[in-house]
């Protein structure tokens, strides 16, 4: 019985260090992975990402480089001609009484053009015809005007004839509409609107009237 004594203070012993170390086990935190997943650096790193990541870019619309419209104005009884050269871009209005001359861009599919007295067009550009709104004086109409070749589009004339300075301009639908005004010293004079591709008569003399290639530069 002695001899039990030694054995059995060894067994308590490990018995003790058994529980301590179960002790110790459960109330140690669990070690956590920096790198898993839903961790502050998972999060960190997947922000950064999406900081970093390009916003998609808009590919601007196409305009032709070249192009010539001309259509009727929707409730005035006007015609409105618009015409595109590289970027570039006129327009005229006209009724027969009044007239318009804008002038500015083509850019993203569409034109933008601007005039005297705070005239102003905007219009679309695509499937084969421009359509947009006109203001003019304290009044808006809209348009569709269809591409148009020649001789039908848009023509301007400047001149001096018998000392007084003329300017006119006309615009010719593929139909054989037809429509313009001619200004001398800047008043409405009684000028018919010439055949296309002929000049205009004014006071008695010749005057030629040029496409938008012969005068877009210098407008």
């Amino acid at each position: 019985m002695k001899r039990l004594g030694p054995v059995l203070t060894l067994a308590a012993g490990a018995a003790t260090t058994v529980a301590l170390g179960a002790l110790s086990a459960t109330t140690s935190p669990p070690a956590r992975d920096a790198g898993a997943a839903g961790g502050p650096a998972a999060v960190a790193e997947a922000t950064s990402e999406a900081s970093a990541a390009p916003a998609p870019s808009r590919t601007a619309k196409p305009v032709p480089a070249k192009a010539d419209y001309a259509g009727r104005v929707r409730g005035n009884g006007g015609l409105i001609a618009v015409s595109i050269r590289n970027g570039k871009a006129v327009g005229y209005f006209c009724d027969g009484r009044v007239e318009a001359w804008l002038r500015g861009k083509a850019a993203d599919g569409k034109v933008v053009l601007t005039g005297p007295e705070g005239a102003s067009l905007t219009a679309a550009l695509g499937g084969g015809r421009a359509t947009g709104t006109l203001e003019f004086g304290s009044k808006e109409w809209d348009f569709t005007a269809p591409t148009v070749k020649k001789p039908s589009g848009l023509y301007r004339a400047s001149a001096i004839v018998r000392g007084a300075k003329v300017r006119a301009g006309w615009i010719y639908l593929a139909d054989g509409t037809r429509v313009g005004l001619t200004l001398v010293d800047g008043a409405p004079a009684d000028v018919a609107v010439p055949e296309p591709g002929e000049n205009a008569t004014v006071n008695g003399e010749q005057v030629d009237p040029k496409d938008v290639d012969e005068f877009i530069e210098e407008f």
